[in-house]
């Protein structure tokens, strides 16, 4: 049996994040008991892998559903604007991001309009809106047969709650402008200018440590590290807002606050993008790899500078 409460069994990575979940077939329906079981395991485990799912688009935004709606990812609009050359990452459901290193040929290349088989930054998906996506979920449709693109996650309720005292201090009250302006890889955007300034950063302020509004713990949000001025704290100036960061990322991006990942065709992976980071090593370039990803809908960020819950 399976998408029963009791089908449900939890295999934890035994590292600082993750699990697989096995008894579960999003092809099939989900009731509200096991959803909001699902969602349990997903507070708890930050990362969770579901294994030989065959799902449609339409599915896979269902599944969206279950764990609080869906979302339009903030890099379509771009990619619309770059026209024909951006075809291959385009789906025809706009809450339906194609994630692959095909061109629009449908032939495996380095650069695409999107991120090709480049390698991704430690970072936190959509960052760069005003309501980040809660989470998001990846859909395994074609994978390199000789293996990369591996896929690693961090925890962030770590990374803050091991910072020293010093740290928390001097991070408390401030925000980290978020770059709209470059992909994942680093990037320029299809249409975007490169940046000369702070001025030139039009993406939202964020705060540096966010409150998870289900589990109330709070975790570091630092989004994507580029270097000047796409990334930069607001409230310091140049020399000292550079110089923070490089220590947050240094805590940040610990080997023992992470868990990598290695595809399989059929994978879905959800992740909590309130309390994890992400990134994925290179793609060989000669080797095709297809995803289907869609987005847990977001929610206004809760600041930990306006709770209680962080001194």
């Amino acid at each position: 049996m399976v998408n029963t409460v009791d089908s449900i069994v939890v295999e934890p990575t035994g590292a600082a994040l993750g699990a697989v979940v096995n008894g579960v077939d999003f092809s099939r329906p989900i009731g509200a008991d096991v959803a909001a079981r699902l969602k349990e395991i997903w507070h708890e485990h930050l990362v969770l892998l579901f294994r030989s799912m065959t799902l449609t688009d339409e599915q896979l935004l269902t599944t969206a559903d279950l764990f609080g709606g869906r979302q339009v990812a903030g890099s379509r609009a771009y990619l619309l604007k770059a026209g024909n050359e951006a075809s291959a990452q385009l789906s025809s459901s706009p809450e339906v991001s194609i994630v692959s290193n095909l061109d629009k040929q449908g032939k495996p290349v380095k650069v695409t309009a999107s991120t090709g088989s480049l390698s991704l930054k430690w970072h936190t998906d959509n960052s760069y809106v005003e309501t980040p996506p809660n989470g998001s979920l990846l859909h395994a449709h074609v994978v390199p047969t000789n293996g990369g693109g591996r896929t690693s996650f961090n925890n962030q309720y770590l990374s803050y709650e091991r910072l020293n005292d010093d740290l928390k201090r001097r991070i408390h009250g401030k925000h980290i402008r978020h770059d709209n302006k470059r992909n994942t890889s680093g990037r320029l955007r299809p249409t975007m200018a490169q940046p000369m300034s702070r001025e030139d950063i039009t993406g939202p302020s964020h705060p540096i440590v966010r409150i998870h509004p289900q589990t109330r713990r709070a975790a570091l949000y630092l989004g994507r590290h580029y270097e000047w001025p796409s990334s930069h704290i607001v409230e310091l100036d140049d020399d000292d807002s550079e110089a923070l960061l490089s220590e947050l990322w240094e805590c940040a991006t610990r080997d023992d606050l992470s868990w990598t990942h290695d595809w399989q065709v059929g994978d879905l992976l959800l992740w909590d993008n309130r309390c994890t980071m992400h990134a994925r090593e290179p793609i060989d370039p000669s080797q095709p790899r297809v995803m289907h990803r869609a987005l847990v809908k977001g929610e206004p960020i809760i600041s930990a500078w306006q709770t209680d819950d962080v001194a």
